[in-house]
């Protein structure tokens, strides 16, 4: 599990590449409401992310899946 140190350098690196501020990011993360992030992205990929977010199971096996850990370590710098 990751650490507050590392969830704030993932926030504050996902605001940046994302041009969205950190409290908006907070805001979402902490009310799980995902909606005003994934307007941000193409129609097609922000239905995906939904409907995985939607799913607990889904959500963790994506965040698990090399191809995540590969994208949060190029996020994470």
């Amino acid at each position: 599990m990751a650490d507050k140190a590392q969830i704030d350098q993932l926030i504050k690196k996902l605001s940046e590449r994302m041009g969205t501020p950190e409290g908006e990011i907070r805001s979402a993360v902490g009310k799980s409401s995902y909606a005003p992030l994934l307007s941000k992205l193409p129609s097609d990929k922000a239905r995906q992310m939904e409907k995985i977010l939607g799913d607990e199971d889904k959500a963790r096996e994506f965040l698990n899946s090399p191809q995540a850990k590969a994208i949060i370590k190029r996020i994470m710098g």
